[in-house]
C-alpha cells in the first residue's frame, strides 16, 4: 500500500475517532483526549509543507464544524504541523538533513518527548483560544497537564500500534 493512501485511512480514522468517540469522552468529568493531531505529526518531514497545512487546516475545520468550536481545532491542527519542522530543526543534528528525519524511526524517550511537547502545545493553544485569555491559561494549568498526559497515553498506544518495531 502505499503511503498516501496508508496516511490517508490513517488521517480519516483519527478524524472519526475524534468526531465520533474522543469528543465526548469526559474523564474524571471533565478531560477529553486529542488524538486527531497524531497523523500530522507521524507525518515524514519531506512531504509537501504547503499540502500538510492544508490537510490540518481541512481537519481541523471538520471537526469545529461538527463540535461548533469556532475554529480552534483548525487553529490548533495548522499551528501543530507548522511548528514540528522548527522543532525538528532545532533538535536535529547539524549535518543531517530535514528530509532525512524520520519518526518511525527515532528512539522510544525522543518519541514520547515529541509527542509530549506537541500533544502539550496542542491542549494550550486549545485552551487558550477557548477561553481568549491568557489568564485562564495559567489558571488551568492542571487541566492541561492532565489533558495532556492521557492525550499522551493514547498517542503512545496508537503508535504501538501503527509503528510496532516487532512487526517490521
Amino acid at each position: 500500500m502505499s503511503f498516501r493512501i496508508k496516511y490517508i485511512l490513517i488521517l480519516l480514522v483519527f478524524l472519526i475517532l475524534q468526531i465520533i468517540w474522543f469528543n465526548h469522552i469526559r474523564l474524571f468529568n471533565h478531560f477529553t483526549p486529542i488524538v486527531f493531531i497524531y497523523p500530522f505529526l507521524i507525518l515524514p518531514l519531506s512531504k509537501s509543507e504547503s499540502l500538510n497545512l492544508f490537510a490540518a487546516f481541512v481537519t481541523g475545520l471538520i471537526i469545529d464544524l461538527v463540535s461548533n468550536t469556532g475554529g480552534i481545532f483548525a487553529a490548533t491542527a495548522v499551528f501543530i504541523t507548522y511548528m514540528r519542522k522548527i522543532y525538528f530543526m532545532a533538535s536535529k543534528n547539524p549535518v543531517q538533513k530535514i528530509q532525512e528525519i524520520n519518526i518511525g524511526k527515532i528512539n522510544s524517550l525522543q518519541k514520547i518527548i515529541y509527542f509530549g511537547v506537541f500533544i502539550s502545545l496542542a491542549h494550550i493553544m486549545i485552551f487558550f483560544l477557548d477561553a481568549f485569555n491568557a489568564g485562564l491559561v495559567i489558571s488551568k494549568l492542571q487541566s492541561i497537564l492532565i489533558n495532556t498526559i492521557i492525550s499522551l497515553i493514547f498517542i503512545i498506544f496508537f503508535d504501538l500500534i501503527f509503528f510496532n518495531p516487532a512487526k517490521k
